[in-house]
């Protein structure tokens, strides 16, 4: 007689934060997130998708509260890791961002107003002076807590729904 291992939250956690941390900090691939946060969406999918597949070999049903819990959570582990992410590029980086962009804009003929200009300088001296930005850095970590779980839930809420009629058309 198989046993079937009760579902846990971790695995699917794990699965979510991965992929949203992956496709936020890759290059190229994270370019998808332009789009209404995909990147971000798909992790918190891919957490409910494998935790609908334990609940199913478990026989048990797809709540909508677990699926949204597992989307924050994915959303909070992964906002962490990607502002964490970037934190250790700017720290081994030689090149100070701030001045690559205004660079760039200079090379495509925009002229920046002066408030820009005044700010841009004050974090590129914050890049001078302690190899990172602690105000990018608070300021990134503040939008992704409030973005990375808020799009994570959708993914999940989204992938509840699609899971569960895909259940129901099965049962029919």
């Amino acid at each position: 007689m198989e046993q079937t291992k009760s579902p846990d939250k971790i695995t699917p956690i794990v699965y979510g934060t991965l992929t949203m941390t992956l496709i936020a900090v890759l290059p190229v691939i994270n370019l998808i997130n332009v789009f209404c946060c995909v990147g971000i969406t798909a992790g918190g999918y891919v957490g409910v998708y494998t935790y609908w597949k334990q609940l199913n070999l478990a026989g048990m049903k797809l709540e909508v509260k677990d699926g949204g819990m597992i989307g924050i959570l994915c959303g909070i582990l992964s906002a962490v890791f990607v502002t964490g992410t970037g934190l250790l590029i700017s720290l081994f980086s030689d090149v100070n961002p701030m001045l690559e962009v205004m660079n760039s804009f200079g090379e495509m003929g925009f002229d920046m107003p002066p408030e820009i200009l005044s700010y841009a300088e004050k974090f590129s001296n914050e890049f001078n002076e302690y190899g990172f930005s602690p105000t990018i850095t608070v300021f990134s970590f503040i939008s992704n807590i409030i973005l990375y779980p808020l799009f994570g839930s959708i993914g999940a809420l989204l992938g509840v729904s699609l899971l569960n009629k895909k259940n129901n058309i099965r049962q029919n």
